[in-house]
């Protein structure tokens, strides 16, 4: 009888260590979703720049990017998916749409034109019960010197696991 409690409270040990574990690993998975559409749309930022575009008498305009409004609405999300609204907000410009219901709301902020243009790609969300919201932004400019869209190579994380 002592070895079976001792079994049993050498298991309860192992379990109290390994649920935050457990925890921390699925929260962190839930984050993918952040990095993957933030590289889609820093990838569709960059063909909507490189495109040329014209008025109806062929008039070319400026380069620049795409500014786009955050959907689903910040003020929905929860640790669940929902569904956002990427077919008539305008995200098509960048061919930006998810296969589904996401867990964070995506946006994108742009100023200047040509050599001056540059955006900022943004995921917020949370992936817990909680308030506290997480941030992901990448971002892009234009080199001057070859006219090439550059960006940051990693993406900046706030509060990752909130």
């Amino acid at each position: 009888m002592i070895e079976l409690m001792t079994v049993v409270v050498i298991i309860g040990v192992l379990a109290s260590v390994a649920m935050p574990l457990v925890a921390k690993y699925l929260k962190k998975s839930k984050t993918a979703e952040a990095a993957v559409n933030l590289r889609k749309i820093y990838d569709g930022e960059v063909i909507y720049y490189l495109e040329e575009k014209t008025d109806a008498g062929g008039l070319l305009f400026s380069k620049k990017f795409a500014a786009l409004s955050a959907t689903p609405p910040v003020s929905t999300l929860g640790a669940d998916k929902r569904p956002g609204n990427f077919e008539e907000a305008g995200w098509g410009a960048i061919r930006f749409n998810p296969d589904g219901p996401v867990l964070f709301s995506y946006e994108t902020s742009a100023g200047g034109e040509g050599p001056e243009a540059r955006f900022t790609a943004r995921a917020m969300g949370a992936v817990d019960k909680d308030t506290k919201t997480s941030l992901f932004e990448r971002g892009g400019s234009v080199d001057t010197a070859p006219g090439e869209v550059s960006g940051g190579a990693a993406i900046y994380m706030l509060d990752e696991l909130e």
